[in-house]
């Protein structure tokens, strides 16, 4: 048993531990990057970064959207419901327009995730101290939202009831927060 929760007990241990996770202060954009847009896609369920462009495929309740991942804006839109190669259960969705010839891994309603880290040691964590309300935290290399001598630099960059997906692109140069709503990009500084 810990000493804090031997003497104080484990309630207090937990008070504590919520209360150092309340204190990261909340940033919009992280120390390094620049926000590239926010986006409002009503009954959004899945999103996916292409492997071979700086491109992203949003899936909502209304079709798919494509979108330039170092501008923000939609290159493309379709407005089928149902479509074929969409497989949520295996995480995989063929892309419209400019991704056709790929096959998208998604994140979203049926799980799957995104990169958590990018090759820059940066991370991404989704921790609830005020649950069911959770909190996207960047955190700097070698920093963590867990631990309160490693919470340094660390900021909360969105804070929603219904998220869907939170990481990176395959290159580690955009970070991605989509919740139910709409999504959130930003771009690494060069």
């Amino acid at each position: 048993m810990p000493l804090f929760e031997h003497l104080f007990g484990k309630a207090a241990s937990e008070n504590t531990f919520i209360n150092d996770l309340n204190l990261i202060p909340e940033n919009a954009t992280p120390e390094g990057w620049q926000k590239i847009c926010d986006v409002a896609v009503g009954g959004l369920t899945e999103v996916g970064f292409s492997r071979v462009s700086p491109l992203l495929m949003v899936i909502s309740s209304s079709g798919r959207g494509i979108f330039n991942c170092f501008t923000g804006e939609k290159c493309h839109r379709d407005y089928e419901e149902f479509f074929e190669g969409y497989h949520p259960a295996s995480l995989t969705c063929r892309g419209t327009g400019p991704l056709a010839d790929e096959v998208i891994t998604i994140a979203g309603l049926c799980g799957g995730g995104l990169p958590a880290v990018n090759q820059y040691g940066e991370s991404v964590e989704c921790i609830a101290p005020e649950w069911p309300k959770e909190k996207i935290v960047y955190c700097p290399p070698g920093k963590t939202a867990l631990i309160r001598k490693f919470q340094q630099g660390c900021c909360v960059i969105a804070k929603d009831y219904s998220f869907r997906a939170a990481g990176f692109s395959w290159d580690g140069s955009v970070l991605l927060v989509a919740v139910s709503s709409g999504l959130t990009l930003w771009r690494r500084k060069e």
